[in-house]
C-alpha cells in the first residue's frame, strides 16, 4: 500500500531547513560542556566540510563564481538551499572585485533565541562555513564579516572581495 503525501514541497522544506538550523545549537547545548575545550575546533572542521559539500553543490548546479557579484549570489543560493526559506537577504554588487551579502533575517539566529541558547557561539560557524566556502568556489576571492547579527548587529554584512585587496587592508 502507499503512502500519500499530505505536505506540499514548500511545507516540506520548511520543515527539513528548520530541523537542519537547529541541530547546530542542539548539539552544542548537549556537547560543549562534556567535550570541553575541543568543541569549537571540532565543531569548526564540520562546517569546513559542509562548505566543501557547498562547493560540491555549485558546481553541480552550474552556479557561477567568476567574480564577487557572482560568488555572493552563489553564496546566497547555497545559504537558501542548505538553510532555508527563512534566510532574508539583499545583494549589492559593487564592482568586478567586491559584493556585498546583507543577511536581514538569519535562521541560526532564530533557533538560538527559540532555544535560549544565545547567539555568541554562532559567529564561528558562520565563518568558518563562509570563508571556506567563498574561497573554495574562486581561490582568488575571500570574504570579510562586517557586521553579524550573533554579535550584537541588527544585520549581517558579508563583503566578497579579492583576497589581494583583503590582505592589503588587512596589512593597513
Amino acid at each position: 500500500m502507499s503512502r500519500r503525501d499530505h505536505l506540499s514541497p514548500e511545507q516540506k522544506w520548511q520543515a527539513v531547513t528548520r530541523f537542519a538550523t537547529a541541530l547546530p545549537v542542539l548539539y552544542d547545548i548537549m556537547f560543549r560542556e562534556r567535550v570541553g575545550e575541543e568543541y569549537d575546533a571540532l565543531e569548526q572542521q564540520v562546517w569546513v566540510h559542509l562548505a566543501g559539500m557547498a562547493q560540491d553543490f555549485a558546481s553541480g548546479s552550474g552556479l557561477q563564481s567568476g567574480d564577487a557579484g557572482e560568488i555572493m549570489e552563489t553564496l546566497g543560493a547555497i545559504l537558501l538551499a542548505f538553510f532555508g526559506p527563512e534566510f532574508r537577504m539583499e545583494d549589492i554588487p559593487i564592482d568586478q572585485g567586491r559584493a556585498v551579502l546583507m543577511i536581514k533575517r538569519c535562521p541560526f539566529v532564530i533557533r538560538g533565541a527559540e532555544s535560549r541558547a544565545g547567539p555568541e557561539n554562532l559567529f564561528p560557524r558562520c565563518l568558518a562555513f563562509s570563508i571556506t566556502t567563498v574561497e573554495s568556489l574562486n581561490p582568488a576571492f575571500t570574504l570579510r564579516f562586517v557586521r553579524s547579527m550573533c554579535m550584537g548587529d541588527r544585520t549581517c554584512e558579508l563583503k566578497v572581495m579579492r583576497r589581494e585587496d583583503a590582505e592589503r587592508d588587512d596589512a593597513k
